[in-house]
């Protein structure tokens, strides 16, 4: 057949030559879903970002067994950059593309974000539940288009946390729409950055306190050579944009 199926398999490491009993909703894709036989072989990823090679064994039961042939370590991407994209979090079902098409564009981590300006802002007790839906999303996102390394997904940060959080980068960018340096002339002034935090804001845009706050702190405020952008593509255009500059120096 010349479509596989890829699956996000929970257990890891998977022992090679073993056979593995799979939880019943991958049992069900597979069987009810695709129909395959016993014999069939498909793809499995984990979240270390190894792809096994497996082998469906038992299809009359669910849930059904496979058998690892083989596993294949996760690779460096090939301008090895690590991106984390803080999203301020948009109204109604806006998230939901950010985190696929982000997952798409090569996202490694993902910050839900409340600003000052958010219009969406979850009560406590719904952040178990979102958290484990968006997961659902990245998982279903790197399956669709072949990733193995699944992003991180933190919970849903205040703006004082995600301050906090700046120290863990190279370089950290806040695209603004005021007046600041063009991104590719900040990427050129620290050219050894690796690992990238995006700020994106809500839809209202960041507020003058938040940007001052956010500079204070060693970010610096980007301008896209773009027309102003809606913050459920902004995201996307500027880890596009920052994958090209740093695999084409």
């Amino acid at each position: 057949m010349s479509f596989i199926p890829r699956l996000f398999l929970a257990m890891v490491p998977l022992p090679e030559e073993k056979e593995i009993i799979l939880d019943e909703s991958a049992s069900r894709y597979l069987i009810k879903v695709l129909r395959l036989e016993s014999g069939t072989r498909f793809l499995g990823f984990d979240s270390r970002a190894t792809e096994y090679e497996l082998s469906l064994q038992q299809t009359d039961l669910i849930p059904a067994t496979a058998k690892v042939l083989s596993r294949r370590e996760k690779s460096e991407t090939h301008s090895g950059n690590w991106i984390a994209l803080a999203q301020s979090l948009p109204k109604g079902p806006k998230i939901d593309l950010i985190l696929r098409q982000g997952t798409e564009a090569g996202v490694n981590r993902f910050i839900p974000l409340v600003t000052q300006r958010s219009v969406s802002r979850p009560a406590e007790s719904q952040f178990e539940h979102k958290n484990n839906r968006w997961q659902k999303i990245l998982v279903e996102a790197c399956r669709q288009c072949g990733r193995n390394d699944l992003p991180q997904l933190d919970e849903v940060t205040d703006w004082k946390k995600c301050l906090e959080l700046f120290s863990e980068f190279d370089q950290v960018l806040l695209p603004y729409e005021k007046e600041a340096p063009t991104l590719k002339t900040v990427l050129e002034s620290n050219p050894t950055a690796k690992k990238i935090l995006i700020l994106v804001g809500p839809e209202g845009g960041w507020s003058k306190d938040e940007v001052q706050e956010a500079q204070l702190k060693g970010a610096a405020a980007v301008h896209l050579p773009t027309p102003i952008l809606r913050t459920e593509t902004a995201g996307l255009a500027i880890v596009s944009m920052i994958q090209y500059a740093l695999s084409h120096p």
